[in-house]
């Protein structure tokens, strides 16, 4: 098992549950074009990100089918316990999910994964909230705006899942709570929040993936 053919897994799937959810191009490609202000305050089609959660479904197959998870149903009532409270608001997502499962790795020591579908603009399935661990700390949450002006085509809402999801199935990811806010890194580099960033982020983070954080962390080994 490898990453490409775990991509080579998603694509398949993706090509079943995305096929009526189809992708769109960058409204915006002209850097240096004045977006109108309008764009900030709507969305006119606020049901093209049910991609998002066509997108999750296709991990949520792909994983599975590999035998490298097993999924458990979170009945909604549980839903909000299923996500970690302590470091930050930032890290507990305000919403009711429409539906929420998590990903039961079956390797000894690999982070589980939280996949929460929740709506905005009057729909129940736009939205997608990832996390990682038991319960969870917030991996990323998309659309995280949604507005028409914010809109950067879908390839890029694809990519930020899809880097999120392979952090955590690589055992890359690594979460740090510090007194002075939560840090958070993976293949692509790493944030902070709050003044945690003026920490030697890199090294809390070695420490996380080593099992010797001074601080309550969270982190797990790749799954197969």
């Amino acid at each position: 098992m490898d990453e490409e053919s775990i991509r080579t897994a998603l694509q398949a799937a993706f090509a079943v549950t995305g096929a009526g959810t189809p992708g769109w191009p960058d409204p915006h490609p002209d850097i240096d074009r004045e977006i109108d202000a309008a764009e900030y305050s709507r969305c006119l089609d606020p049901g093209k990100y049910r991609i998002l959660a066509a997108r999750t479904q296709a991990w949520t197959q792909a994983l599975s089918e590999l035998d490298l998870a097993e999924v458990e149903a979170i009945e909604p009532t549980a839903a909000a316990s299923a996500w970690r409270q302590g470091a930050s608001q930032a890290h507990s997502p305000a919403h009711a999910p429409t539906r929420t499962h998590r990903l039961r790795p079956h390797q000894p020591g690999a982070l589980p994964l939280l996949i929460d579908v929740h709506g905005f603009d009057g729909l129940k399935d736009n939205a997608v909230a990832l996390g990682a661990g038991e319960p969870a700390v917030l991996l990323t949450h998309v659309p995280v705006c949604g507005c028409d002006a914010c809109d950067d085509g879908s390839t890029v809402l694809l990519d930020q899942l899809d880097d999120a999801v392979l952090d955590v199935i690589t055992g890359a990811f690594a979460h740090v709570d510090t007194p002075h806010g939560a840090v958070q890194g993976g293949r692509g580099g790493w944030q902070a929040e709050g003044s945690a960033g003026n920490l030697d982020v890199e090294q809390l983070l070695e420490q996380a993936r080593t099992g010797s954080c001074p601080h309550p962390a969270v982190h797990g080994t790749r799954w197969w």
